[in-house]
């Protein structure tokens, strides 16, 4: 039985659990919305902004980040809040919604009061905490889960709340729900300028450009949990098996290389093999993917193909090919 290392984990790799890799993908993002916050404050009207994208992309954490660097400040004059983060309740209602974002902002009294009293006052903290940038996360909790209807009431009152503080807002969630919010009211649409998605890694066999994007990505990450890779395989093929054990989001790759370095400390061992991947894949990701084969299992003196003739890093950095093309041979059950 493998012993499980969440119980004792040395200081290194406790910090490097919750260890942040700020990928080019994830820079770029945090560059737009703070032209955005910039853009605003000059443009007569918010520059409001939408991010989507899949379960595991990692959105949550690249905004919450970015709000990290403008922290809430305390001073005589007040609370001051250059970038606001706050999640949208599920169900979402306009008073739960209203009152979500008061008790964030520090108000006593967050759910209490008329409707009325509650914009009013909310309004006047947004201001008052001198608000440069509201993050909203689950923006896609304005669909109705039940009965798949967009919350339109909703919807009017952020359109409502946009205008009346003057302050753009950047809302969060899911690849396709958030853009389909938006279009269903056109005054709200107008205001979300600025729209991007938060895509996973690919493995295209016809752009080299993005397997190395891949690679490196690969390459913070076991800088970030403090073992490398082993050199048991060409790390082309390692590559693949990695990418293919969840097609490239970022924040299961993440779980994987984790769980897997802790795995590795706990047998004593200064590299991460093929045996700690395939626990960490077991024990992390394969129960929420059963249809995929543990990549990790397959021997390596088995032959694993891997699709198309594309440059990679390998373990020292240095680009090198596979030398031939041919398919995968890990197929879904």
């Amino acid at each position: 039985m493998t012993p499980d290392p969440d119980d004792r984990l040395s200081p290194e790799l406790e910090q490097a659990h919750t260890a942040l890799i700020r990928y080019p993908r994830f820079k770029e993002l945090h560059q737009e919305i703070r032209r955005c916050q910039s853009l605003s404050k000059i443009a007569g009207e918010p520059q409001c902004m939408s991010l989507e994208g899949i379960t595991g992309a990692g959105k949550s954490t690249l905004v919450k980040d970015y709000a990290a660097a403008f922290p809430r400040r305390n001073t005589q004059d007040g609370t001051t809040i250059p970038v606001f983060y706050a999640e949208i309740p599920s169900p979402a209602t306009v008073k739960g919604t209203a009152a979500a974002l008061l008790e964030q902002l520090g108000d006593p009294l967050a759910g209490r009061g008329t409707l009325w009293s509650m914009n009013s006052r909310l309004i006047n903290l947004i201001r008052a905490c001198e608000v440069e940038l509201v993050i909203l996360d689950e923006f896609s909790n304005l669909i109705d889960t039940e009965t798949n209807h967009i919350l339109a009431t909703v919807s009017d009152w952020l359109k409502m709340l946009i205008k009346q503080t003057d302050v753009p807002f950047l809302v969060i969630g899911l690849d396709g729900k958030v853009d389909r919010i938006l279009q269903a009211n056109p005054q709200l649409s107008r205001l979300f300028a600025f729209r991007e998605t938060l895509y996973p890694f690919i493995w295209d066999a016809h752009n080299q450009d993005s397997i190395q994007v891949f690679a490196l990505f690969v390459q913070y990450t076991e800088k970030a949990v403090r073992i490398p890779l082993s050199t048991q395989l060409p790390r082309t093929e390692l590559l693949y098996r990695i990418y293919y054990a969840r097609d490239g989001v970022v924040g299961n790759v993440m779980n994987l290389m984790r769980y897997a370095a802790l795995v590795a400390q706990e047998k004593g061992r200064t590299r991460i093999d093929l045996n700690d991947l395939a626990v960490s894949f077991g024990k992390r990701i394969g129960k929420h993917l059963r249809t995929k084969t543990n990549p990790f299992e397959c021997p390596v003196n088995e032959t694993f193909t891997i699709p198309g003739e594309n440059s990679a890093y390998s373990s020292d950095s240095s680009p090198r090919k596979p030398p031939r093309s041919v398919t995968t041979t890990l197929t879904t059950r």
